[in-house]
């Protein structure tokens, strides 16, 4: 047992010299800083780095929440309406609505589609918004626009899309 205390202690002693080892700052023939512990630079002293307790930086964080940012309603949000029906056939590949907003769409908000009252897609930051795989029928078209946290803040009107059955002519008489 002595011995390993022995062993223990003559390790201990090797390392605390280490722990205090100076730090020098050569530069190299490129200009390119190097550390290094052999002298010849310029002898910095290196403090231990600071060491914060997770449990401190989560209750600092819990005791000072950030507010959320206001948002400020747009003047109209809207979906263009299309001037004819769809064929089925073009529902399946995807069926291009344009958003307009005014003010334009800011950098911290995103738009989302929803068809017949749920989701279609994620929120995009886009004037263009794409149904796809719809079926034939009448379908209702909403914009979402959700803030920076994802909260839906603003809804447009709906904008009603037929989808013609199969066979059936975009240009009904």
């Amino acid at each position: 047992m002595t011995l390993w205390v022995a062993v223990v202690w003559s390790l201990f002693l090797t390392a605390m010299p280490q722990a205090g080892a100076a730090v020098y700052r050569h530069t190299d023939e490129r200009g390119n800083v190097v550390w290094s512990d052999r002298p010849g630079g310029t002898r910095t002293d290196v403090r231990a780095p600071q060491v914060l307790s997770p449990s401190k930086v989560l209750s600092e964080a819990v005791a000072t929440p950030s507010a959320p940012a206001v948002f400020t309603p747009y003047q109209r949000v809207t979906l263009a309406p299309r001037s004819a029906p769809v064929t089925l056939d073009q529902a399946r590949r995807g069926v291009p609505v344009r958003l307009e907003t005014v003010p334009r769409l800011r950098d911290s908000d995103r738009v989302q589609l929803s068809v017949n009252g749920r989701p279609h897609q994620s929120p995009l930051a886009s004037r263009v918004l794409v149904a796809m795989g719809l079926e034939a029928g009448r379908h209702e078209l909403v914009a979402e626009v959700l803030d920076s946290s994802g909260t839906v803040r603003q809804r447009s009107p709906v904008m009603t899309l037929e989808i013609l059955p199969a066979g059936v002519p975009a240009s009904r008489p």
